[in-house]
């Protein structure tokens, strides 16, 4: 490319960055991963903030910074060759040590770029749409080199902060506000863009440029038909038990192995998250029917087949997406089921089960999965995270279950009674 060309993309790319809103704060600590000497990768799925978040970490370095946007269609020529200009006009512009790269995927070679800028001193913070990428890929070249932040939708925490919330008492008014803005946030999820404009089209398109530019044209899958119907199928059916067999038989696929690959890919680009059965052998884990649940409630509701959402598996999938922002739960299934299991490093395992309201039609189902969990790791508690239920429960040989509404879960992601 053209050394002024480049030169003046990158000055109205760093001019465009600097005129965006700062945004809603995240509840991450890249801050503390700044000073660790690594490449920082940021990672998540497409619309979710991450190009806000770089602006952040902009104004967090002052004027002390070079930035370049890969995912800019006047850069569809750029080279390896052209890293060398790059450098040099970063240089030209001020010296300065802080290299913010969004979309870094998109350039070619950028690992071994990315490597040469590392050895040679200078802190290095990347954005991407891909998780594989930038864990498979920087792991292989850069080991020992980065670390790796993950970005969501936002959290129930963040969704108050975007609608203004900034203090929280107990008084009456201001628990019904909270629990109208959890069911607002349970239902239309946690897109940025989406909650500002309310406008349902902006998911539609965030999930077709997903399945489209981020899964099909990179992979190159040829099964384009039979995918997008696996795709809608999944996003349809949140917390649904599958197998890679049966789904291959009931849609239609040539073989399981291609179910799995496919399934992989929108794991990659963070559309959606498979979680395992809890136990001891991982082998038997693994090999068990595994859960699926979206990235979003408000990304799937814009494209599943059914007309009438079920409250219980939307409020399921928040909790889900509440406590993948931390670790890996799993769910237990003996003679009965508990919806999440979680391994805290302080207190052992512990046992969430989840349902919207529970009253007599589901109490035994409901009491019976989170008991028979607690029997199985031998604790005395458990929680059941409600739409806007709040008590305890006491279960046979001096177990408690303690019932605690989203709004107030979420707030302080609390699993202990």
């Amino acid at each position: 490319m053209e050394t002024l060309y480049l030169e003046r993309l990158i000055n109205d790319q760093r001019d465009e960055l600097l005129s965006k809103d700062t945004g809603t704060t995240r509840e991450i600590s890249w801050r503390e991963r700044l000073n660790l000497d690594r490449i920082v990768a940021i990672t998540g799925i497409r619309r979710c903030g991450k190009s806000t978040l770089l602006r952040q970490i902009a104004e967090y370095f002052g004027s002390d910074f070079n930035y370049i946007n890969f995912d800019d269609l006047r850069l569809s020529s750029f080279n390896e060759s052209d890293y060398d200009i790059l450098l040099t006009i970063f240089n030209k512009a001020k010296k300065s040590s802080i290299f913010l790269f969004d979309e870094i995927q998109l350039a070619p070679a950028w690992e071994r770029y990315l490597r040469k800028l590392h050895d040679m001193g200078y802190n290095i913070v990347v954005t991407g749409s891909n998780s594989s990428l930038l864990s498979d890929e920087l792991g292989s070249h850069l080991t020992g080199r980065y670390i790796r932040q993950e970005l969501f939708p936002f959290s129930f925490n963040e969704f108050l902060d975007f609608r203004g919330i900034k203090q929280i008492d107990e008084s009456t008014d201001s628990v019904s506000r909270l629990i109208q803005l959890s069911k607002e946030y349970i239902f239309s999820g946690g897109f940025p863009e989406f909650l500002k404009h309310n406008r349902r089209e902006l998911l539609e398109q965030t999930y077709r440029d997903i399945i489209y530019r981020d899964i099909i044209a990179r992979y190159g899958i040829q099964e384009r038909q039979a995918f997008r119907e696996l795709a809608q199928f999944l996003m349809s059916n949140p917390g649904m038990k599958i197998t890679y067999g049966k789904l291959s038989k009931q849609l239609g696929f040539r073989s399981s192995t291609s179910v799995k690959e496919y399934i992989s890919y929108m794991e990659d680009v963070y559309l959606l998250f498979q979680m395992n059965k809890f136990d001891w052998s991982l082998k038997r884990s693994l090999l068990a029917p595994r859960k699926v649940y979206p990235v979003d409630n408000g990304l799937s509701g814009a494209i599943a087949f059914h007309l009438s959402p079920n409250r219980g598996h939307l409020l399921e999938t928040a909790v889900f997406n509440q406590l993948r922002r931390f670790g890996s739960p799993w769910y237990f299934s003996k003679r009965r089921e508990c919806d999440f299991i979680i391994e805290d490093q302080d207190s052992g395992y512990k046992c969430i089960q989840v349902c919207w309201h529970l009253e007599g039609d589901n109490r035994e189902r409901e009491l019976g999965g989170l008991q028979e969990a607690m029997d199985f790791f031998d604790i005395r508690s458990g929680v059941i995270v409600t739409y806007n239920q709040e008590s305890s429960v006491r279960l046979p040989e001096g177990k408690t279950a303690k019932l605690i509404p989203f709004w107030r879960w979420a707030r302080g992601f609390e699993v202990s009674p």
